[in-house]
């Protein structure tokens, strides 16, 4: 946590300093760039450090740009944030600014975790934390700590903040941060392509996108280079996650192989952690100029939050969840309901992991359930078609082809003949009763009119798009369009942003009830054996701990009449977590409890992970991430819950205004006076 005891900074910025002149009737504008044009203008008192690149020049340049204030108070909280977090890269430092960086901190911190760095590569990175103190280590009395011993009574307070050793927590904090921001940086550059103003019949076309920047007058790769002409437009579905825009791994057959939505490089020069500028190639700027400030905007308002809100972090509920929804579709929902009895079958059979902290993996590679939802929503979609008929039915649920779609849907089609029926029109083979299958069946119905005055309206529009493509090529785009329907959701949650699922909002109720945040959600090994009876004042609400059925012994654990002491709102099957729902799904055998039914479409939830307060304080508190998991775990889910919040309230004026009574800002320019006085009134009291 930030240090709060801040040096006062003094801005001697503005128009009576700068000494402009203002522009006449001239049709040629007159600049005056005054004599310290590229001095600091903001210092630490008492510090020999400055803030990197708060030079005048900012100030001037955006005086002449029009909106001076606004544009001052947005440049002057990015260079103080520099001066918390550090410079991004030597791109962001000023002219004759050697300070060390957070990408080159970053660099050597990896180097001293793998104990290749040099003495001299380790000063460097030493006098970087010394300097930032947000990456200081604290015990709960806020007094800063050496904490490298697991045991919080052996932590030593640090005598001298100029020239202690950091600890390991520290070294990892500068890697979070870099981390978190190239994962930022990603997802940022995705939701700048993700409005659909790039792509055309659902292909993603990257090279539009660049030309709409080059033309803006940004600091990209001209459109028309031979690199940017040889990219191939692409599909982005439900499947890419928002961080995967540069890198996105996909199956090809048994290869794995990585595709680029977008070329980092089009975009920002030498991004790599070990790689220098080269200064005599062109270079390219985007992302240090454009999306690096708001990050930095966004990283304040967290400090923030963590500073003077922590309670709203601390207390947000936050879940981290994997959901599936299966629609019903038409009256005759016949295949929905035997596929969620399938789906369930395949939760309660699936081998536990032996490690349930796997499941809160970053990248979602060791949690099996992203992979079967996967797949249950692309056989609910009628997507992949098989004809039941030729497979042979794999009876052993020991064997990995058990589970396979086509084994799926022939088992299901075996015991009722009219669920997932198959057939063929048009040479397209589908299942009737599913989104797919009814667009097979509308399209042959388009091609079977013998006249003009037939063909129905809405059909003709849905095929040739009023005339402008061919029927077969309008087909193509309606079926990418099913595809990329999303029936997932995933992520981190907060109780005051809560996801959107079913229609009566049973769910998020449900999710953020107190109780699924009380219970243990802790490591269940394969290997245990299975927790015997307590009585209920011993073991009344924790129930969710033990696994109801193992695939093992292939038994319930917890029994009807004992369902009153399980967890109301919770229940683990083979170490993962899954809501559980009262009287939701009529008739249903008791293993169903974990459907919800909201009358069009069934629900499955996944509950990876339950924040609460103990996990998100530091390894001196017993239950913290950074006891279980790490420094680099609790730094990673701490950021995630902290940016779901800034959402959720009016944090962003709040922390602007936080941040200003901490620089003491003298004012020389009445405009910027009455901007800021009209929109921080507080800061004048």
């Amino acid at each position: 946590m930030l240090n709060k005891k801040f040096s006062k900074l003094a801005v001697l910025s503005l128009l009576g300093i700068l000494g402009l002149t203002s522009c006449g009737a001239s049709s040629d504008e007159v600049k005056s760039h005054p004599s310290n044009y590229n001095e600091p203008v903001i210092k630490i008192d008492g510090e020999t450090e400055e803030i990197h690149n708060n030079i005048i020049k900012i100030i001037a340049d955006q005086y002449h740009d029009g909106d001076l204030p606004s544009k001052t108070l947005d440049k002057v909280l990015y260079r103080y944030a520099q001066s918390v977090y550090g410079a991004y890269n030597k791109v962001t430092l000023s002219d004759g600014d050697a300070s060390t960086t957070l990408k080159e901190a970053a660099r050597i911190a990896e180097e001293v975790n793998e104990n290749s760095a040099s003495e001299e590569e380790k000063e460097k990175l030493y006098a970087f934390i010394r300097s930032h103190k947000v990456y200081w280590a604290y015990n709960n009395k806020g007094e800063h700590v050496n904490d490298n011993d697991p045991d919080p009574e052996k932590w030593t307070p640090v005598t001298d903040d100029k020239t202690f050793v950091p600890c390991k927590s520290e070294i990892t904090r500068v890697s979070s941060r870099y981390e978190d921001i190239e994962k930022r940086i990603a997802e940022n550059m995705y939701s700048k392509i993700s409005s659909g103003t790039y792509t055309s019949k659902h292909f993603f076309k990257e090279k539009d996108f660049v030309k709409s920047l080059y033309e803006a007058g940004q600091s990209v790769i001209k459109y028309n280079h031979e690199s940017v002409e040889s990219v191939k437009s692409l599909i982005i579905d439900y499947t890419v996650e928002d961080d995967e825009v540069f890198e996105k791994e996909v199956k090809v057959g048994e290869e794995t192989k990585v595709i680029n939505i977008l070329h980092r490089e089009f975009y920002q020069t030498n991004y790599g952690l070990g790689q220098e500028e080269d200064k005599g190639a062109i270079q390219y700027h985007y992302i240090e100029k454009e999306v690096v400030p708001q990050i930095y905007g966004d990283l304040l308002i967290e400090q923030y939050l963590l500073d003077e809100e922590s309670n709203s972090v601390k207390q947000s509920r936050a879940r981290l969840i994997n959901v599936i929804k299966i629609e019903k579709y038409s009256s005759f929902h016949i295949n929905a309901d035997l596929l969620v009895k399938q789906l369930v079958k395949e939760i309660y059979s699936h081998a536990p992991t032996g490690d349930y902290y796997a499941y809160v993996d970053e990248n979602h590679k060791n949690n099996p359930y992203f992979e079967i939802f996967e797949k249950y929503e692309e056989i609910s979609k009628g997507l992949k078609v098989y004809d039941p008929s030729t497979v042979t039915i794999v009876t052993d649920e020991s064997s990995a082809d058990y589970w396979k779609p086509e084994q799926i849907i022939a088992r299901i089609h075996e015991s009722r003949s009219d669920a997932f029926k198959y057939g063929e029109l048009r040479g397209k083979a589908y299942y009737e009763n599913t989104t797919y299958g009814d667009l097979v069946e509308d399209y042959d119905e388009f091609l079977s009119a013998e006249s003009f005055d037939e063909i129905d309206s809405s059909l003709r529009n849905k095929f040739t798009s009023n005339g402008t493509v061919s029927p077969e090529e309008g087909f193509d785009q309606e079926r990418i369009s099913l595809s990329q329907v999303e029936a997932i959701t995933k992520g981190w949650y907060v109780q005051k942003n809560g996801p959107s699922l079913d229609s009566s909002g049973t769910i998020k109720s449900n999710l953020f009830q107190l109780g699924v945040a009380n219970n243990k959600l802790e490591a269940k090994d394969a290997t245990d054996p299975i927790l015997e009876w307590k009585p209920a004042n011993e073991n009344k609400g924790l129930l969710a701990a033990t696994d109801r059925y193992t695939k093992e012994s292939g038994t319930w654990e917890i029994r009807k009449e004992k369902a009153a002491e399980e967890n109301k709102y919770l229940c683990s099957i083979n170490g993962a977590y899954f809501l559980k729902f009262e009287g939701n799904y009529a008739g249903s055998e008791y293993i169903n409890d974990i459907v919800y039914d909201d009358g069009s479409a069934y629900y499955i939830c996944q509950v990876i992970e339950a924040a609460k307060d103990v996990k998100l304080r530091n390894s001196e508190s017993t239950g913290s991430y950074a006891t279980s998991r790490g420094q680099a775990f609790l730094n990673a889910v701490t950021s995630e819950i902290t940016t779901k919040v800034a959402e959720t309230g009016s944090y962003s004026s709040l922390s602007k205004e936080y941040w200003l009574k901490k620089m003491d800002i003298k004012y020389h320019d009445q405009s910027v006076y009455d901007y800021f006085k009209s929109n921080y009134p507080d800061l004048f009291e």
